[in-house]
């Protein structure tokens, strides 16, 4: 499926396209990040930054999805079960630093629940 720049999209409909979970912000199969799924709530910078969260599972995949260097689909949260197509992009570069870390929280107001910032860039023919 050829996803078009801007059209909203269900859960449903990216999970049948690409694979990976309805309810993950980074959808994954095969031990690889698919796309990712984001809210502005929670990212306010996104889909330029993502601040990825502190559960086991959000860290694993934070950290594969910065490793693997891949450009992926990118769906920002409009409503409920409308996510809208924004692009490919991929992780160019990530922290742990506390220090930068903390500046994220206090910016998103997520204080103690981030652990590793994702900076990302989008392909420029997406």
């Amino acid at each position: 499926m050829e996803f078009k720049l801007h059209h909203l999209y269900t859960r449903r409909e990216i999970a049948d396209a690409l694979g990976g979970g309805v309810q993950d912000y980074l959808p994954h199969r095969d031990g690889r990040v698919v796309c990712a799924c984001l809210s502005q709530e929670l990212n306010p910078d996104a889909p330029d930054v993502i601040l990825a969260g502190t559960g086991p599972d959000i860290v694993r995949w934070g950290q594969t999805f910065a490793d693997q260097k891949a450009f992926v689909p990118v769906f920002m949260k409009r409503a409920t079960n409308a996510w809208k197509y924004v692009g490919k992009f991929r992780v160019v570069s990530s922290t742990t630093d506390r220090e930068e870390i903390a500046r994220w929280e206090g910016v998103s107001g997520r204080a103690g629940n981030i652990a590793i910032v994702l900076y990302l860039e989008p392909e420029r023919n997406s």
